[in-house]
């Protein structure tokens, strides 16, 4: 059961993407695009395996969720009117439904059965810092950035720093949070697991 309802949240996530992109391919860089995908394929690839009582590495969860939670906070600051999300057709599952579905999956279906320890959370803004190196390389080589909030030539590599720590520390931050309502969510459950998940 629980194989399945990730396969179809995947399917829902991948078709999403395809639906809302394939139109535009040029946007394809978004970090919309890139969360999306990656949690959707994630998500199927785990549930296909969950099927044969195997499942992927949940520090991809956390990375993927941490992502993916980033860029639902980032859109429900465009309700302060400082900036324009589209919620349009397949843009409102990409921006508002996926992203909950995604973190419901995270918290309430697999637990984390490695203990909290800041090793492991380290590693959690691991996609967001990605696409952030992937983006500045790619701006300074067209001229702009995929989100043009800064111009490459007004970014120099020292702000460039202070923001990518900045956004490392949100994103830790969202990271612990969502592995602690993981826990929370299992705490009562009185399952043990004896396989460490790396």
């Amino acid at each position: 059961m629980k194989g399945a309802v990730k396969i179809l949240i995947g399917l829902l996530m991948l078709i999403t993407v395809v639906t809302g992109y394939a139109p535009t391919p040029q946007y394809l860089v978004e970090f919309t695009c890139i969360s999306n995908a990656f949690g959707g394929l994630l998500l199927t690839v785990d549930g296909i395996l969950n099927l044969k009582g195997k499942q992927l590495p949940f520090f991809l969860y956390s990375n993927a969720a941490a992502g993916i939670f980033f860029v639902f906070l980032f859109c429900l600051g465009s309700f302060s009117g400082l900036f324009n999300i589209n919620y349009s057709g397949a843009f409102f599952f990409l921006h508002a439904v996926n992203p909950v579905l995604f973190i419901l999956c995270y918290i309430i279906a697999d637990k984390d059965v490695v203990t909290r320890t800041w090793k492991r959370l380290l590693v959690t803004p691991g996609l967001v810092m990605a696409y952030l190196l992937f983006d500045y390389i790619l701006g300074n080589y067209r001229g702009y950035f995929v989100y043009r909030f800064f111009e490459p030539a007004e970014l120099k590599l020292l702000y460039a720093v202070f923001i990518v720590t900045i956004v490392y520390l949100i994103i830790l931050l969202l990271g612990w949070a969502l592995l602690a309502l993981n826990h929370l969510a299992h705490k009562n459950s009185g399952s043990k697991t004896t396989t460490m998940r790396t």
